[in-house]
């Protein structure tokens, strides 16, 4: 199935309609046709199937817009459909210097939060089975490639019992709830006074972790956002956010989470985004103050010139 075959089954079927295409994921490519959005899957139909499900149980426990998915099957393709969350775009530092709209950004933000992890685990469970399958962590095998040339041997050990010690804690019960996993300004949109308005893609909802939830503004490097989403979470939640542990999931998620795919073409890390993703683990690793993130930048180019 290529662009050119989408988009002349698209012209076909749907004539008179604006048609756009929007890009390509991990799992598929998106069109905007009229006000709905059309995604064309390369793996399956089943995973939007899912997210479907998802969506339609979550929606009782939830305030903000969220997509109501169709799948539909038409002349050999099959496809998810949904109307088009309208609103405004915005990214970890939109309203950095309009603190009403950040401070409206991070209340709603944390409401959404509050209001998905409430939601009944088990009864989602016996909706979407599979929603227990929790997205692994990678394995260390992977990672250490990354960090082999800046560290020697014995701390290379000592970061990797760190690692298995961080992805293999024992999570309370309590603590495993439905998550979204990529609350972020490419999955959501905004009221222009800052209030989350809707949130989409669900397709890596599952039975997590809650603190998971919460790596994305822990990593955004706006600190102010992610002391009021924490200040946030805690008042409607009357649960405390543990921040080391938020931490120690953010530096593990951190060394790998920045791939991505270009139809079906994975696109590693770019060396810059490594020596800086590398270069933030070992800080807190090595118990660094954050005014030295120069100088470790610096000495982490320098090494990977000698070694180069």
């Amino acid at each position: 199935m290529t662009l050119e075959e989408v988009t002349a089954f698209l012209e076909k079927n749907y004539p008179g309609q604006k048609i756009k295409y929007l890009g390509h994921g991990s799992d598929s490519a998106a069109f905007r046709v009229g006000t709905r959005v059309f995604r064309f899957t390369t793996k399956g139909i089943s995973i939007y199937t899912r997210e479907a499900d998802v969506c339609n149980f979550l929606r009782k426990y939830i305030t903000v817009q969220i997509p109501d998915i169709k799948i539909v099957q038409r002349d050999g393709f099959q496809y998810a459909v949904h109307e088009m969350l309208t609103g405004e775009r915005w990214s970890w530092h939109t309203f950095q210097f309009s603190p009403r709209r950040q401070r409206n950004l991070a209340k709603t933000a944390a409401g959404f939060l509050a209001e998905l992890h409430s939601a009944d685990v088990d009864a989602l469970a016996r909706v979407v089975p599979d929603v227990r399958n929790t997205m692994p962590y990678i394995k260390f095998d992977l990672v250490e490639k990354y960090l082999r040339p800046y560290m020697s041997a014995r701390q290379l050990k000592r970061f990797r019992q760190f690692y298995e010690d961080v992805v293999n804690a024992p999570v309370a019960q309590s603590d495993m709830v439905p998550v979204h996993m990529g609350l972020k300004g490419a999955n959501s949109v905004v009221y222009p006074d800052g209030r989350l308005k809707g949130v989409f893609d669900f397709g890596n909802c599952g039975i997590y972790e809650r603190w998971r939830d919460l790596v994305l503004f822990s990593l955004s490097r706006n600190a102010r956002l992610y002391k009021q989403v924490l200040r946030e979470y805690q008042a409607r939640t009357g649960l405390r956010p543990d921040r080391r542990r938020i931490r120690e999931l953010a530096l593990i998620e951190f060394l790998w989470a920045k791939r991505w795919y270009v139809g079906d073409t994975l696109i590693p890390l770019k060396p810059h985004a490594v020596r800086r993703n590398v270069g933030l683990v070992l800080m807190y690793f090595w118990h660094v103050p954050e005014f030295m993130k120069p100088i470790v930048r610096l000495m982490i180019n320098i090494r990977e010139r000698i070694m180069r």
